[in-house]
């Protein structure tokens, strides 16, 4: 089968394309070497600067004075700073005739690639005009752009539900990670009878242990979420982290009427509670990471398979 005119044009834009992608390349690597030369110009500035200098010092000084200062002869020493000085000149002059060619060259380069722009616009045109060419005259591949178009939105749709249920997943642990470092705070508490400082350490802990309540209640909030999100995704799963009674623990506080042994034993039991809730999460998350992964892979793949077919 011949192919159309707008087959044709696009072929041909897709090859102007590549062809400025080399353009570009060129342009990177000619840039880059104009700045090298600019930095070294830039130093031979300076060395120029301070030979010059060194000249017209050893001009200023009497013959006794540049014996005792560097032990030799006053115009053979002016001979080497003069020549070093023509040296750098030189050189000088070799790097800028340098920068003007590179920026000649980098100027062109710069005028080619300003036309990329348009080449994509036009290609997305042409991409458009396509389709609908596709649409109109050939019904097989009119099937396969559909199917292709009903695949592309199912994943999209999926890569959206596994980016929430991730983002989900993420605050909860982040939440159960504050919850357990505040219930740590506390875990170190001793006798408050014979400690002077006591009733200070109390309220300290006792508000540890009101920011842990607090946090717990927005846990169980941001679980449910994700519990939700995952039901979207098809995972039907049981979240949750076993009521740490903080309640209990503030009591302990002001009725000092329990061992330590045994308030360290319930928050041991809260602390061991939040992380194993908060270790299922994270494994969910890596879970969810790598199917995200995938839905990309196959994303990628169906795009790649309509631009052949829009392109060939």
């Amino acid at each position: 089968m011949s192919k159309t005119d707008i087959q044709k044009e696009i072929e041909d834009t897709i090859a102007s394309i590549v062809h400025l992608d080399v353009v570009i390349a060129q342009h990177e690597e000619t840039q880059q070497e104009l700045n090298k030369n600019y930095d070294e110009l830039e130093k031979m500035n300076k060395s120029m600067s301070h030979e010059l200098r060194d000249i017209e010092k050893l001009e200023g000084l009497s013959t006794k004075a540049i014996f005792h200062k560097i032990l030799g002869n006053k115009e053979e020493q002016l001979e080497k700073e003069r020549q070093e000085y023509l040296e750098l000149t030189l050189k000088y002059e070799k790097i800028q005739k340098n920068i003007e060619l590179l920026e000649f060259e980098v100027n062109l380069l710069e005028a080619k690639i300003g036309n990329r722009e348009n080449l994509e616009g036009r290609l997305s045109t042409l991409k458009g005009l396509r389709e609908a060419e596709i649409i109109e005259k050939d019904p097989v591949l009119r099937k396969k752009m559909l199917d292709l178009s009903l695949q592309l939105e199912k994943q999209y749709e999926q890569k959206k539900m596994l980016q929430e249920a991730i983002e989900a997943g993420n605050i909860c642990s982040n939440l159960m990670g504050q919850i357990i470092n505040q219930l740590r705070k506390v875990q170190n508490w001793g006798s408050f009878g014979s400690n002077r400082r006591g009733g200070m350490q109390r309220l300290v802990r006792r508000d540890a242990i009101d920011r842990a309540r607090n946090l717990s209640y927005q846990v169980k909030h941001h679980l449910q979420l994700l519990e939700r999100e995952l039901n979207d995704l098809g995972v039907n799963v049981q979240l949750g982290i076993d009521n740490p009674q903080f309640n209990d623990f503030t009591d302990f506080f002001f009725n000092n009427i329990i061992t330590d042994w045994i308030l360290q034993q319930k928050l041991t039991k809260a602390i061991t509670s939040v992380n194993h809730t908060r270790q299922r999460v994270a494994h969910i998350i890596s879970q969810l990471s790598q199917d995200l992964s995938s839905c990309q892979i196959e994303i990628d793949q169906l795009k790649s398979t309509r631009e052949n077919i829009l392109t060939s």
